[in-house]
């Protein structure tokens, strides 16, 4: 019997390579969704922080106008930060997306190399069928004589 050979092996390797590279991308983009949302954890308990100790002591007016500026400062922090995750999660469902497309076309190739592995021992179980078909012939001449 003959080695089966699929003929877009090769193209199947590069599909295989892509797809991974879109998950290794799509996997970053989640990483750096989860930074983003621990930064903003993080600027939340400095605010909360900020208003625990003015609560706590007596301050001057000028701490408390330092303190206001400051809080505004990391709220624009979080603002930035949120349009950040939006940006991010816009690219996440694109990369998702590609993710889907690129495991559709090596499915697409794995049934298409099933397929031609089917037709392959197909035929060479009718060739072998053949080849035995022509010895059982041939053996039965020999005894025929």
């Amino acid at each position: 019997m003959a080695k089966f050979k699929f003929k877009f092996d090769s193209v199947k390797k590069v599909k295989e390579a892509l797809e991974k590279k879109a998950q290794k991308e799509l996997a970053l983009i989640d990483l750096h969704i989860e930074q983003h949302g621990q930064l903003k954890l993080k600027l939340l308990d400095e605010i909360n922080s900020i208003r625990r100790s003015v609560y706590n002591k007596k301050i001057s007016a000028a701490e408390l106008r330092f303190n206001s500026q400051y809080k505004s400062s990391i709220h624009n922090k979080i603002k930035e930060n949120d349009q950040e995750i939006k940006t991010l999660d816009k690219q996440k469902n694109e990369k998702v997306e590609e993710v889907i497309q690129k495991t559709i076309e090596k499915k697409m190739l794995i049934k298409l190399e099933q397929n031609h592995f089917e037709e392959f021992t197909a035929v060479e179980n009718k060739n072998e069928l053949k080849e035995f078909d022509e010895l059982a012939v041939q053996k039965f001449a020999r005894t025929k004589k």
